[in-house]
């Protein structure tokens, strides 16, 4: 195989997803593998390794062969010097590596590196706008406090408020029975539960909150509304900041869109390519020495 390889990730909570092109754009190989969010540490490596290397071994390379290949990689977590330089230090065999936001890579697959903004609504969430080529960020500080809109928060919610109706402070649901049923109704074990969980484990529940409102569910249909107006929040601001449309993100958008106003319905598009193609033109950009906008 002759001509440079190029190798985009795109790692978040819930999973890693690795793609590799040759020069003229050609996908050679494609793979996917476990969380690879910067701030999981080894697991993040190891997950990051194991999707590369698979995606590798589809396009006919042996693991030798990723010294030839220059990646991107865009992943959650690295909003922060120490999480994405921590990240950085690791053993990578390839040629060359850039390392940024899952949602700057999104954001330039969606756009094919021009400007717009980007919402990503998955496990976590964040937004992101270019605008006459400088970067705005908008949320994406993690979970312990933000990933509003996102998968996490819709779990972390359902939890909490079949909690409350356990005590008698909100409608005992259908949907708010099948999560207490999950901890045998008490409590204390939701707790245990909480302090091992990662927000891969609270997003889980997301599905159920769904499934639970298309039966009409009052609880289903409460923690929906609020999930769609915090991400309503981080959709306006993206506008007001420049940004004419935002491209939506993650797997929670197709279910949480109904949610949405129909004015903010208008201001949302489907991405033009993914994070994965938009890691690939960081790792091209590197090469030519373009920057990434940072501030």
């Amino acid at each position: 195989m002759t001509g440079r390889l190029f190798l985009g990730v795109d790692g978040g909570g819930s999973q890693s997803r690795a793609r590799l092109r040759d020069e003229s754009g050609n996908l050679l190989g494609e793979a996917t593998a476990g969380p690879g969010n910067a701030r999981l540490g080894d697991t993040a490596y190891r997950e990051i390794m194991k999707a590369c290397r698979a995606a590798a071994a589809a396009a006919g390379l042996a693991e030798g062969d990723l010294g030839q290949v220059h990646a991107g990689f865009g992943l959650a977590g690295t909003q922060q010097d120490p999480d994405r330089n921590a990240i950085r230090a690791g053993p990578w065999p390839f040629a060359s590596l850039i390392i940024d936001t899952d949602a700057y890579a999104s954001c330039l697959g969606a756009f094919g590196g021009g400007d717009g903004a980007i919402l990503i609504l998955g496990t976590g969430s964040g937004g992101l706008a270019i605008v006459r080529g400088k970067r705005l960020n908008v949320g994406g500080w993690g979970a312990d406090i933000a990933d509003e809109g996102s998968g996490m928060a819709i779990g972390r919610l359902a939890i909490r408020k079949s909690l409350w109706a356990l005590e008698g402070m909100a409608p005992l649901t259908p949907l708010a029975d099948d999560i207490l049923n999950e901890f045998e109704r008490k409590p204390a074990n939701a707790v245990i539960w909480a302090g091992k969980a990662t927000p891969g484990d609270f997003a889980r529940f997301a599905p159920r909150v769904f499934a639970f409102a298309a039966r009409d569910d009052a609880l289903a249909a409460d923690i929906l509304r609020q999930t769609a107006a915090e991400a309503t929040m981080l959709i306006d601001r993206l506008v007001m900041l420049g940004a004419p449309v935002v491209a939506m993100i993650g797997g929670i958008f197709p279910h949480l869109y109904p949610w949405f106003s129909a004015e903010t319905q208008t201001h949302l598009v489907k991405p033009a390519a993914d994070a994965m193609d938009g890691a690939i033109l960081m790792a091209e950009r590197a090469l030519r020495g373009i920057g990434t906008g940072r501030v």
